[in-house]
């Protein structure tokens, strides 16, 4: 590479400007990015929402006939009658195993559902306090 300047040595003119013909038809359904951040929020806050109350279950203990444990929700915890109800009769090792492991089912449901509950509502807040830039800045 050399330190020399190239300069143009033909004339330029200027181009002519082009005004578009019609509107952008998609811009009648295309959300702006504060709805589309909107959407999300919303979406997040109802997700987490319902894994949060909606019942875990874990697998029981007989292989050969398949049913489901109920665990109870992330916001009541394991509950110890439901999980025994769902064991038929079981006894005491079988019952703690059980509610360790929906302890565990749940601890695993609230990673995801309590953060998405939060983050959602937080995103919904923040958009409802946060101005909008207006088109024209009026000083």
């Amino acid at each position: 590479m050399s330190s020399e300047q190239v300069t143009a040595t033909m004339r330029t003119e200027e181009l002519e400007r082009v005004e578009p013909a019609a509107p952008d038809p998609l811009a009648k359904i295309t959300l702006t990015p504060r709805g589309f951040i909107a959407v999300l929020a919303t979406l997040a806050l109802l997700v987490g929402l319902l894994l949060a109350l909606l019942p875990v279950h874990v697998a029981g203990p007989d292989p050969a006939s398949p049913a489901a444990v109920s665990c109870g929700n992330t916001v009541g915890g394991a509950e110890t009658d439901s999980i025994a109800e769902g064991l038929d009769s079981p006894d005491r090792p079988t019952v703690v195993a059980y509610v360790a492991m929906c302890e565990r089912a749940i601890g695993d449901r609230v990673l995801f559902s309590w953060p998405m509950f939060f983050l959602g509502g937080l995103t919904i807040i923040a958009l409802g306090v946060v101005r909008r830039q207006s088109a024209s800045p009026e000083f």
